[in-house]
């Protein structure tokens, strides 16, 4: 049986850090602009980390929010999770541990 920790949650509605060191992305929920494109992309520390997760919103008059959810133990950021936006978006809820 593996290890059982403490899942957290972050929120943010710009560009910027959630977590500053090691950590797993275990999910997330996006909350889309009405009616604007956007790509939501997870850096590993910073701005000018590498991109390890990256997602596509389509434009939607109507936006529903949605949930991703990471399988297994996640993604692992070495240096912390730093999200980069394309356009401006209602919220991202991260779930971390």
């Amino acid at each position: 049986m593996s290890m059982q920790y403490d899942v957290k949650s972050a929120h943010r509605n710009t560009a910027g850090s959630f977590y500053g060191s090691r950590v797993r992305l275990k999910g997330f929920v996006v909350v889309p602009a009405a009616s604007t494109a956007a790509t939501v992309t997870f850096k590993d520390g910073s701005a000018t980390g590498a991109t390890l997760c990256e997602i596509d919103l389509p434009s939607n008059t109507n936006p529903i929010p949605f949930y991703v959810s990471i399988p297994q133990e996640g993604i692992v950021f070495q240096d912390g999770i730093y999200m980069a936006l394309s356009a401006a978006l209602t919220g991202v809820t991260i779930f971390y541990g």
